[in-house]
């Protein structure tokens, strides 16, 4: 079984402190019990035996002057001592303490009650508060993943859009320029028809056979005809030009509006700087 600490009175500091003082709330030795008895100011105080008046409990003291406490103020609600009441609480609603006490110990049962009422009501309070918080952070979570998406689906269709765009620039590309090389390869080809009749022109003006010489100018004729069909100037393809939008693009009216609903239903829209 734990022991009691010892205590040594607290006046003489020598003998074992085996009494309590009530009104002083010291420990005493029972010889200066005995002392403090006849002493005129003290004759009336009230003495426990220290084992079971719980010295370690202090009661509360006046912190400005030391005092016991003595009254209580109803004006403050406070307690106050013999030379607080004529300083700051001379007009002020007060009483003895123990009338105080008197008055208020059968209303404590509902005072408690009430305070844990209160407390109750501020727990549930803080517990709502956390949920409201959790739910405006899920709720913005869910917007941020809302922009996102939105923003993806745009971002995928521009470059849906671009792709189709370079597609066909590219396949125009591939087509105009097959159609030069062809033509270019027409007109290289009779190039090449036309030098070989004109030097076998040449060579019939020179000889004596006469066959010779009209069946090369027949030829050189229906080349020269065929030269003059071919077009002598550059094919001009089918040109490709890009014309961007001549607005500035205000990208928001793609993705959405922004809104902040306040809790009575009225709104306002998050405005975007241009």
């Amino acid at each position: 079984m734990a022991q009691s600490p010892v205590r040594l009175c607290e006046i003489c500091e020598n003998s074992l402190g085996s009494r309590y003082c009530t009104d002083c709330e010291q420990v005493f030795c029972e010889s200066c019990e005995l002392s403090h008895l006849k002493s005129k100011s003290c004759r009336n105080h009230f003495f426990k035996y220290a084992d079971i008046s719980n010295p370690e409990v202090k009661t509360p003291i006046c912190i400005q002057h030391e005092e016991k406490l003595t009254f209580y103020c109803y004006t403050c609600i406070s307690l106050i001592c013999n030379m607080c009441l004529p300083i700051t609480h001379k007009k002020h609603d007060f009483c003895l303490i123990d009338d105080a006490a008197s008055k208020t110990r059968p209303r404590l049962d509902f005072e408690v009650k009430s305070a844990e009422a209160r407390v109750s009501r501020v727990k549930q309070q803080i517990i709502s508060s956390r949920l409201t918080l959790k739910n405006v952070e899920d709720e913005i979570d869910k917007v941020k993943r809302d922009i996102d998406e939105r923003v993806a689906v745009i971002v995928n269709a521009l470059d849906a859009t671009k792709d189709t765009f370079l597609k066909s620039v590219e396949e125009h590309r591939l087509e105009e320029i097959k159609k030069i090389n062809q033509e270019i390869m027409k007109i290289e080809k009779e190039t090449e028809n036309g030098v070989e009749v004109l030097d076998k022109m040449k060579n019939s003006i020179d000889g004596q056979n006469n066959i010779t010489l009209m069946d090369a100018f027949s030829e050189m004729t229906k080349t020269l005809q065929s030269l003059s069909l071919v077009n002598m100037g550059t094919v001009l393809p089918d040109r490709v030009q890009f014309i961007p939008c001549s607005k500035k693009p205000y990208f928001h009216n793609l993705i959405g509006n922004l809104l902040i609903r306040n809790p009575n239903g009225s709104c306002y829209e998050v405005q975007i700087p241009e």
